[in-house]
């Protein structure tokens, strides 16, 4: 093909999890892309490390195994626990999410057989691309950056280089999303602001593979450390036996980047493990930035942003990938609909309505959650403030200016207090318990089940029943709930059988009108729809048809809070469009209707 101009539906830009589940919703649609990434290779320095229900149930929808998602997680006992600790096998309490009946409600509210895991996203990104570059609507374009937008009402002209041979050529779309990251280079060309806090943190971190499981106490997934030799700083068991990331906070402008080289972080590693005899080989670092933002705009014109590029979020609650996945889930079947003529243009509009609460919710969650850490270490009596003040002393001009001696005699001073402040832990009965209860504290920084499965729609694409509006809901509950909006819940049709959901009805091809039990017979305009099978623009479902036992027919209805005479209309990505209870009298006009009224088509 001549590379001077290449014709694309829609340009994706950038290669990371928003971008490919972008490009492979689209294809699940039967819409081509091109997918553009500035990397030759993939990324192999470990970012995310958590999938989330939601994420899980979105890519097994798009034709990902269970089994071949959790293929590289860490096992599920590790990944449910969180562990605090003095070195990390100086422990001071466990958050466990299967104690205390969180596994047990993900179980309740899921077809999936795992309710999250911990996954490094270099893996995920792995299974990914293969996906992508197996998929034949999909061509991806790697070692090749944007270099700028031209937009007119027909399309977006971008201009694109060949990172290999300096060759610019140009992509014609009519759409564009951009996937570029955290540093967006496509959203700053755009003119598109961040709003909020643009540092809350500086951080370098390290990737090391180890097999650490004769090191650690108790097997788990994150390890905040909390020794005066690296106060701060994480551990992170992406596996145990294999891949792990140590992250440490440094007090910029006080301490630079450069100062951290891999002979500093083996060392804090070292200290973390408090132990000197470990052989730790750093495979690669990087320096990143904790922020909490959110673009001022997700969309200009026909370009849409997408993920880390539209909002940054700390990783206190690994809220940040899986609201990427998502982002792409719910534009890419709008703009496949406004595309296949099937909906208003108007329909794009619905895409930053719909996400930005969502995300906030996500991005205010996610500040709370690392403010909140600073309870633990304020319930050993340590006041973060004068610690920060005391360690940014001992890193300004005037102490660098000390002979070396008198320096590290000051440094091991300090570090001294703080070993005996943690100590009381062990002293102090009043402490541990305070301790104990500040660590339980942060359980809704792990638990979230409201996050993953309860965020509603409260306006977009939707048609309101009139119901009221139900209470916000909670971090760490979860109410299923069919009210227009809300993701349609899980719900075992054949009972204790447990092998038929009702989310079975959902397909991102097309909408699907669920019809209650009553509807054996359906009008002649209707049943040809049925017979059709997959129309493009909506699907029945119809209980009649479905084999539910007999005593649990009533039970479905009540979970579907719809009487056997009603209706739920479900959206391509699983939120119920529409609801009437009672008294539905379908036929082909009124289906054409709820349509127009819902997706303008």
């Amino acid at each position: 093909m001549n590379e001077q101009s290449v014709p694309a539906s829609v340009l994706v830009i950038g290669a990371g999890p928003s971008g490919m589940v972008s490009a492979l919703c689209l294809a699940q649609r039967g819409i081509p892309c091109l997918l553009l990434e500035r990397r030759e290779k993939p990324e192999t320095h470990p970012k995310a490390h958590e999938l989330s229900a939601r994420s899980i149930e979105i890519l097994h929808e798009l034709g990902f195994g269970y089994d071949e998602l959790a293929q590289e997680a860490s096992p599920a006992e590790d990944a449910a626990k969180i562990l605090f600790c003095g070195t990390i096998s100086e422990e001071f309490g466990c958050i466990d999410l299967r104690a205390g009946g969180s596994g047990r409600k993900y179980r309740e509210h899921l077809e999936s057989p795992m309710p999250y895991l911990n996954v490094s996203q270099v893996e995920l990104e792995k299974l990914l691309r293969v996906r992508v570059e197996q998929t034949p609507l999909i061509r991806v374009l790697t070692n090749h950056q944007w270099e700028s937008f031209a937009q007119d009402p027909d399309g977006v002209t971008s201009s694109i280089r060949n990172r290999a041979t300096n060759e610019v050529f140009s992509v014609r779309s009519e759409y564009v999303i951009c996937a570029d990251g955290a540093g967006s280079r496509t959203r700053k060309a755009l003119g598109i602001t961040m709003r909020g806090p643009d540092k809350l943190l500086d951080v370098v971190n390290a990737y090391f593979q180890a097999d650490l499981s004769q090191v650690i106490r108790t097997r788990g997934k994150l390890y905040f450390i909390f020794s005066p030799k690296a106060p701060g700083s994480v551990l992170i068991a992406h596996h145990v036996e294999k891949r792990w990331v140590f992250h440490l906070p440094i007090a910029t402008p006080h301490e630079q980047v450069e100062d951290f080289t891999p002979e500093v972080m083996v060392k804090k590693i070292k200290a973390v493990l408090g132990r000197e005899d470990i052989d730790i080989q750093i495979s690669s670092m990087s320096h990143w930035r904790m922020t909490a933002q959110i673009a001022d705009r997700f969309r200009d014109g026909r370009i849409f942003l997408v993920g880390d590029a539209a909002h940054r979020f700390p990783p206190t609650g690994g809220l940040g990938m899986n609201s990427g996945i998502g982002d792409g889930h719910n534009l890419a079947w709008k703009l496949a609909m406004v595309m296949e003529r099937q909906a208003s243009p108007s329909l794009l509009d619905t895409y930053e309505q719909e996400r930005r609460p969502v995300v906030q919710k996500n991005c205010d969650e996610s500040r709370r959650n690392f403010e909140r850490m600073n309870e633990v270490a304020q319930a050993f009596g340590i006041e973060v403030e004068e610690a920060r003040w005391v360690n940014e002393q001992l890193l300004s001009p005037t102490m660098r200016s000390l002979p070396e001696k008198l320096r590290s005699w000051t440094e091991r001073q300090v570090q001294s207090l703080g070993e005996s402040i943690l100590s009381r832990y062990h002293k102090d009965a009043a402490v541990r318990d305070r301790v104990l209860a500040a660590i339980e504290h942060q359980r809704s920084h792990f638990d979230r089940i409201g996050l993953d499965l309860g965020y509603r729609y409260e306006e977009g694409a939707i048609l309101p029943d009139g119901t009221p509006s139900e209470s916000d809901h909670q971090v760490s509950s979860y109410v299923p709930s069919t009210r227009p909006g809300a993701r349609f819940p899980h719900f075992w049709l054949d009972g204790n059988k447990r092998t038929h959901s009702v989310r079975s009805a959902i397909d991102y091809k097309t909408s699907t009108l669920l019809l209650g039990e009553s509807f054996g017979k359906l009008p002649d305009d209707l049943t040809h729809l049925v017979e059709q099978q997959t129309p493009r623009s909506v699907r029945l479902f119809l209980l009649s048809q479905t084999d539910i036992p007999l005593c649990h027919r009533a039970a479905v209805h009540t979970f579907l809070q719809i009487e056997p005479d009603g209706a739920i209309l479900i959206r391509p990505d699983g939120h119920v469009a529409y609801r009437q209870q009672r008294g539905v009298l379908p036929s082909l006009p009124w289906l054409r209707s709820l349509l127009l009224q819902v997706y303008g088509a």
